[in-house]
């Protein structure tokens, strides 16, 4: 009786193994038809590489994911864990920040176009979406963001601490600008996540290097950054719609 129902159970687990590889095919056929029509519809050709462009890129999205104003958050979580277990959490959190990235990056314009929302409209609510990103973490800081004790790499150090959604708006904006190049903004992401990853990594010297007024005031720095990027987001729209002449 136990042999049959190890031979039922056997046959569970591979007809729902099978179905979930179905599943999983149907779903990988939906996104690489999305990531196509993406590639399809950007006005330039998607694999022009630029260093400058690439640059620019990798500087929106430092500025955006501010790895250096969440460090005091990460040490307050991981202060007393030992540098094994700290690697640990550092992977899995870059590894959730580059997948998110890499949806935004790919899947946002196919979106924006399911939804009917315009483009230019996108860029201008998401300019003030940044914009209020930058006064707030101006005014609180890492302390302004609240989070969830009850998981650490993911929640709430992936997201919403690094990924939210002021990157999912630079990164949609990002592949709709002419001047960008898909290929630009994968290697983009790519970097600003080996960034994340290095400044994590050796979070604990940066900090001792840096100290509490250090990291304070490259994380300003950022934000400033930041908060320039949404302008010109928002000035970009206004001139969209033509309210702004120059």
């Amino acid at each position: 009786m136990s042999g049959k129902r190890t031979t039922w159970q056997r046959w569970l687990e591979y007809s729902q193994s099978k179905t979930l590889r179905r599943v999983l095919g149907v779903v990988l056929l939906i996104l690489i038809g999305l990531i196509a029509k993406t590639i399809q519809t950007h006005s330039q050709s998607p694999f022009s590489f630029s260093p400058a462009h690439t640059a620019y890129v990798v500087v929106e999205l430092v500025a955006i994911l501010d790895p250096i104003g969440a460090l005091p958050t990460f040490m307050i979580f991981l202060g007393d864990i030992d540098q094994a277990g700290r690697t640990r959490v550092v992977e899995t959190m870059t590894g959730v920040v580059f997948a998110l990235m890499l949806f935004f990056a790919l899947l946002g314009q196919p979106l924006l176009q399911l939804l009917g929302v315009n483009v230019t409209s996108f860029q201008f609510g998401g300019g003030i979406i940044l914009l209020y990103l930058a006064i707030d973490m101006l005014s609180h800081g890492s302390e302004g963001r609240k989070i969830d004790l009850s998981q650490v790499a993911v929640v709430p150090l992936a997201t919403p601490l690094l990924v939210g959604p002021g990157t999912m708006t630079a990164l949609i904006v990002l592949t709709n600008q002419q001047s960008v190049s898909l290929l630009d903004v994968l290697i983009g992401c790519m970097a600003s996540t080996l960034i994340v990853y290095l400044t994590f990594y050796f979070s604990e010297y940066i900090f001792k290097l840096l100290g509490q007024n250090g990291v304070k005031a490259i994380s300003r720095l950022f934000t400033i950054i930041l908060a320039a990027i949404a302008a010109q987001m928002i000035h970009n729209a206004l001139l969209g719609w033509g309210v702004a002449k120059f």
